[in-house]
């Protein structure tokens, strides 16, 4: 399951020229949310990330349950970049979160990111909610 998770990955970050692409797991009983697949990482430091719902990036897509983008787009942009640690850690200046539905719940976050300042297109943003649909089949359909 390792191998065709991180080849979607590497699929998604070639296909949207992203620099980052990660999917974070929510655990059920805490809603804690962890790091569990990257590619593009410069450093280790997503490991020890745990995000809480409203809190971060991953937390706010949880707590809302919608696409949260920051790019160049975003109003308060600097501002609303620094209060993502993901963002800080892996230098990070565009990025989309979307939620990753199971079973009617969020069970995950994708995460797909640049180290430029840039605007998604729609159809990339189109194709990052798509491939969330598909990582849920992948990811939640492949669990014992």
């Amino acid at each position: 399951m390792n191998v065709e998770i991180k080849h979607k990955l590497n699929t998604l970050c070639t296909g949207t020229s992203s620099d980052f692409v990660a999917f974070a797991q929510v655990n059920e009983r805490n809603h804690a949310i962890h790091w569990n697949y990257v590619v593009g990482n410069l450093n280790q430091r997503y490991k020890h990330m745990v995000g809480k719902s409203g809190k971060g990036l991953s937390g706010t897509v949880l707590r809302f349950g919608r696409i949260i983008i920051v790019d160049q787009n975003t109003p308060n942009y600097e501002k609303t970049r620094l209060e993502y640690p993901i963002m800080l850690a892996e230098n990070l200046y565009s990025a989309i979160a979307v939620p990753v539905y199971f079973k009617e719940k969020i069970g995950g976050i994708l995460l797909v990111a640049s180290r430029s300042l840039r605007a998604y297109t729609p159809n990339q943003i189109s194709d990052i909610t798509t491939a969330a649909e598909d990582f849920a089949s992948l990811y939640y359909n492949e669990k014992p």
